[in-house]
């Protein structure tokens, strides 16, 4: 299929803006393969390469949920209205003159927004604007962390290449870590024992307490308690002088009910060397539906305060987060509270590829500041999410408006819950990390529709089969650039060795209001506050740097003094 033959009406005229991230007013809609665009009608002639502010485009991918309407059940009544709600939760609405001429429009529009597959997408059309200096898709290789664990950590890991190909393990990175005595036999032997083939490997090594976070899919033990000495051995390996532990990001319920099912938890009878806590998360699909029960509320204008209030607590969204948060807290805490160290702490929930990778990755922005840099953030989202296997590609296929048909059982926004709970932090220790909420934002936009391939797919595996690093550009190239990267630097940033430990009490979890009302509220005044306050801040770091220029030439100078008076008594004498 052509992109072209999608398109069922090419341009729309006529069109009445009436909600949006513009002004209402007259125009234009252009519906084109990849994108539509909304170009006002005007009334004077612009300059010579000048362009219209209040003209705006849009990615087909980014829109959740298309919906056109009559204008009225009267048939002498034409035109209908065309509402376009997107998966950053902004709404279009545009009055088209013709209805029949809106139906197309719809109907091209929800074509193009609901693609199968990725071939078509458009990173693969994109061509960046910008000089790429640092190709982000050679940023974060496994190789350059596993140099930084052998620095501290000698002989005790070694890559396996057993999932070249990704013939053991079609969601993990052909290179992983695992411990050094173990053979990719046992590797093979043990990924037949784990949900989806995801064997236990090493996500993150804490340096101050040498204890390795370890992260794996649920045993299949089954009703008939299957075991697996392959996979006792792997574990075993990770052991040092202490005891390890065994954190299960689903209830004790759930748990049993996945045995039940063939899944299940590692036996103590098995497992003795380990100690076993469940630390209950969010079912994919009650997170779903509680960010969708969020959106509404927060779009409802007509609700009473007191009536607000309750359906904020009832939608679940804030709970979730905080239950995400605890998670990753139990684990931090293992690895750097347990009171001796070199303690391992293996996290699985079921498949792995969801609860798994938010709490080794929020663990790792708890412990280690470096993963609290702009860098460092990239590189847990890169080790982590996408090459750690997160199915970007069906859970971010929808966002919080989608339903019915095109709806499916995967879709849920993990992700977006992580740079919640992130965002979370960085609202309860504002000096501690280097970059702003809207580097959050544009991440959050981007894993739901970007022109850039770094969210494309569900793992390694389908990247490496549609070419996506060869004929894509990384979102990284783009934030690494210097002229984009100053836009996301937090001036009140100040480096903070410490762990993190971040309150999770109902008092200490807010609403991400430049998330959830972002498209109700008018931020000019706000941004404006915030751009003086950073201003204010780099004259103060310039001033500091200033004076501390002239104190060490004080000191110079009076060290000099000191020197030509010695002389000039010794000559005197």
């Amino acid at each position: 299929m052509e992109l072209i033959d999608a398109i069922e009406i090419p341009r729309v005229s006529g069109v009445f803006l009436r909600q949006g991230p513009r002004p209402p007013q007259m125009g234009s809609l252009v519906l084109m393969g990849h994108h539509l665009i909304f170009a006002p009608q005007v009334e004077t002639p612009q300059g010579a390469g000048e362009t219209n502010k209040d003209e705006f485009c849009l990615l087909h991918r980014a829109i959740d949920r298309v919906v056109c309407e009559p204008k009225s059940r009267d048939p002498n009544v034409k035109g209908g209205f065309l509402t376009l709600k997107c998966k950053n939760f902004m709404i279009c609405v545009f009055e088209v003159p013709d209805f029949e001429e809106c139906t197309l429009a719809a109907r091209t529009i929800e074509t193009l927004s609901n693609l199968n597959g990725f071939s078509l997408d458009y990173p693969f059309f994109y061509r960046a604007p910008f000089t790429v200096l640092d190709d982000g898709w050679n940023a974060f290789d496994v190789e350059t962390e596993f140099s930084r664990i052998s620095l501290c950590a000698p002989d005790l890991y070694r890559i396996s290449e057993v999932n070249k190909d990704f013939k053991v393990c079609t969601s993990y990175p052909e290179k992983v870590v695992v411990p050094r005595g173990i053979g990719d036999d046992y590797l093979r032997i043990s990924a037949t024992f784990r949900d989806g083939s995801r064997f236990p490997v090493l996500a993150y090594f804490h340096k101050p307490t040498k204890s390795p976070v370890i992260r794996c899919s649920q045993p299949l033990i089954g009703p008939t308690n299957r075991r697996c000495k392959e996979d006792e051995t792997i574990l075993n390996a990770f052991l040092r002088d202490s005891r390890g532990i065994i954190i299960d990001t689903r209830g004790k319920q759930q748990a049993a009910l996945s045995k039940a099912k063939g899944g299940g938890a590692e036996s103590q009878q098995f497992y003795s060397q380990w100690r076993y806590f469940n630390c209950a998360t969010p079912r994919i699909k009650d997170l779903h539906d509680s960010l969708a029960k969020m959106v509404d509320v927060c779009l409802d204008r007509s609700v009473s305060s007191d009536r607000w209030m309750s359906k904020i607590g009832s939608a679940g969204w804030l709970s979730s987060v905080a239950d995400y948060l605890n998670a990753a807290a139990n684990v931090a805490q293992c690895v750097a509270c347990e009171g001796s160290s070199e303690v391992p702490v293996v996290v699985h929930g079921g498949e792995g590829v969801d609860s798994t990778l938010f709490a080794t990755a929020l663990a790792q922005i708890l412990l280690d500041p470096d993963a609290r840099t702009i860098r460092g953030f990239e590189s847990v989202i890169e080790r982590e999410w996408i090459s750690g296997g997160h199915p970007f590609g069906l859970r971010n296929a929808h966002s919080a408006f989608a339903e019915g048909a095109i709806t499916g059982p995967y879709e849920s926004p993990v992700f977006l819950a992580f740079l919640d709970c992130v965002w979370q932090m960085c609202a309860q220790f504002p000096h501690s990390f280097e970059f702003t909420e809207n580097f959050l934002l544009d991440l959050f936009e981007h894993s739901y529709a970007s022109e850039f391939g770094s969210f494309l797919g569900n793992n390694e595996m389908e990247k490496f089969k549609h070419n996506v690093k060869k004929h894509t550009v990384s979102l990284w190239s783009y934030v690494n650039n210097p002229e984009i990267l100053k836009g996301y630097v937090n001036t009140l940033y100040e480096p903070n060795e410490s762990v993190l430990w971040p309150s999770v009490s109902p008092q200490s979890i807010q609403i991400w209001e430049r998330l959830f009302l972002r498209w109700q509220r008018d931020w000019s005044e706000v941004n404006a506050i915030r751009e003086a306050a950073a201003q204010w801040r780099l004259k103060e770091r310039q001033l500091e740097s200033k004076a501390l220029s002239l104190r060490r030439q004080l000191i110079e100078l009076t060290r000099e003094a000191h020197l030509a008076n010695g002389v000039a008594a010794v000559q005197l004498g």
